[in-house]
């Protein structure tokens, strides 16, 4: 019960600040300047694909591309939503002092903690679901494309943005706000280190591999970008074989690993249970 109440506060709390309203305006803003373009490039890339010996598998390749790039924005947006939006999420509270009502109370300090994560995970899952399916809603009225396996790729942009909800919400409770900021924006920058190894080195050794592997762990987004960017891709295209256009460090042709995806919603768990055991003994 402490849980679901400090969820609604959560969420009212959320709603009640100037950021989600500016996010909401700024992405309508962006999503109307996405239309526009989008119309402009197909518009011309329909008549120049009509002098080629196969225009459909031309335009095809620009509605791919559009839909991958579509979502890599709602990756970053999605990820710097959630960081700028729980980065304070308990020590924010602490700084100014206003915790010391709340945990006078009956609510139990573990309530905050998985209170405060519900309330700000529904806004994030709701917000990345809708800027998904408004990216590729748009994409599929300019251009009739619809990715076939939307949903996975979807599920793999949601598991992104709880591993960053799990990462703020373990180090909110350990760390000052501009630590806490600080760490959280440093590894979602950098993780995407691993992709660029892999792509500036044809065969790579082991330690390259074992590089890769620790960022994965640290912070397994990247991972899940390109566990996302495999679903995007329609069968078809790997049954024709010519799949290096699509060897980039922004894309991936084989599936996340089964491990990878265990340790991302093991991320998930534990980083809060954590989170909540040191909120246990922090001083308010």
């Amino acid at each position: 019960m402490g849980i679901l109440l400090m969820a609604r506060f959560t969420l009212q709390e959320a709603f009640h600040r100037w950021l989600l309203l500016a996010m909401l305006l700024l992405n309508i803003l962006l999503l109307g300047v996405f239309a526009l373009m989008l119309n402009s490039v197909y518009t011309s890339e329909v008549a120049r694909a009509s002098s080629q010996a196969d225009p459909q598998l031309t335009l095809l390749q620009l509605s791919l591309s559009v839909s991958i790039l579509s979502a890599w924005a709602v990756y970053l947006l999605s990820g710097a939503l959630t960081i700028v939006l729980t980065v304070g999420m308990t020590s924010g509270e602490i700084e100014a002092g206003t915790f010391s009502m709340t945990v006078s109370k009956s609510l139990r300090r573990s309530d905050i903690i998985f209170g405060k994560w519900l309330g700000y995970a529904l806004i994030v899952c709701i917000y990345t679901a809708m800027l998904f399916f408004t990216f590729q809603g748009i994409i599929f009225l300019q251009t009739g494309y619809w990715p076939q396996q939307a949903l996975p790729a979807l599920g793999m942009l949601e598991l992104s943005t709880l591993v960053l909800l799990a990462l703020t919400t373990f180090g909110s409770a350990c760390f000052p706000t501009l630590v806490n900021g600080a760490i959280a924006i440093m590894l979602f920058i950098g993780a995407p280190l691993a992709s660029f190894i892999r792509l500036i080195t044809s065969n790579p050794g082991q330690a390259a591999q074992n590089i890769t592997t620790t960022i994965n762990l640290v912070i397994p987004t990247d991972a899940l970008w390109h566990g996302a960017s495999f679903y995007l891709i329609p069968s078809f295209v790997f049954q024709l074989g010519q799949l290096q256009e699509l060897r980039t460090p922004f894309t991936s042709i084989e599936p996340i690993t089964p491990g990878i995806l265990i340790w991302s919603v093991l991320y998930c768990i534990v980083l809060p249970i954590l989170g909540a055991l040191r909120f246990q003994r922090r001083d308010l």
